[in-house]
């Protein structure tokens, strides 16, 4: 706890007093379904003072506001299909644009193919910045079989808090602890989503490793192995040991 407390300060340190005068600083998190990247991303972005965008957040506000785009995604995210990148990349530089310039942000889960990888960084190069760093957290299939399937999410979607059911339940069964409205399991969480969500994964994601270990990347992703043993805190320790190199 002390090393995380110290790290912490470092990083905050860094927030308010160097990293004004860099270019936008832009982390990518990285890892299979149920890794943890939102709940990682949510730590970090009050703490290095960067916006947290995540691209299966954007999809679902689409779904829920019924959107043209919505629609056409509701029935291929239900079966435990990937958004055509396309629409991804379109939903994510539209959010990077609306940040103000100066700042980068946390990007949770993207990219998810080897071309969404390939287009973000043309992206980036030309507004003459680069991604500062990959973290890519890797889970054993039994624990992210475990976290998804035990899922749940505040049917509320202006709250839209997730639990877990052995690790972080509500207070009341079932109903969300911050506004009352019901929980209910993702269509994707189910298993046979599930199932091929990590067959997808397991295919996408070996050309996108591969990108990111390339020679003229060097030192730009860094792969960290928790398990569902680990607290919170001490994956966090890990990311931020990992961002500190």
């Amino acid at each position: 706890m002390k090393n995380h407390a110290f790290q912490a300060l470092c990083f905050a340190l860094r927030r308010w007093i160097i990293w004004p005068l860099r270019k936008p600083c832009h982390i990518v998190l990285l890892g299979g379904p149920g890794a943890g990247k939102g709940t990682i991303a949510s730590q970090l972005s009050p703490m290095l003072g960067l916006p947290h965008i995540s691209t299966g957040a954007l999809i679902r506000q689409e779904i829920a506001l019924q959107t043209p785009l919505g629609l056409s995604l509701k029935e291929r995210i239900a079966n435990g299909g990937l958004a055509p990148d396309d629409d991804v990349f379109d939903l994510l530089v539209k959010a990077l644009k609306s940040i103000p310039a100066g700042h980068g942000a946390i990007l949770d889960g993207f990219p998810r193919t080897l071309a969404q990888a390939q287009r973000l960084e043309q992206k980036l190069e030309s507004w003459g910045i680069g991604l500062q760093s990959v973290i890519w957290i890797e889970l054993a299939e039994p624990d992210l079989i475990e976290r998804l399937s035990l899922r749940r999410t505040c049917t509320n979607k202006d709250c839209g808090r997730s639990y877990h059911l052995k690790f972080d339940p509500p207070c009341v069964e079932s109903v969300c602890d911050a506004c009352g409205h019901a929980l209910a399991q993702r269509s994707d969480d189910h298993p046979d989503a599930i199932s091929n969500r990590l067959a997808l994964y397991k295919t996408e994601s070996m050309p996108i490793r591969q990108f990111y270990q390339a020679p003229d990347k060097e030192g730009l992703v860094s792969f960290l192995q928790p398990t569902n043993a680990n607290t919170k805190q001490e994956v966090l320790a890990m990311v931020l040991s990992a961002l500190s190199k």
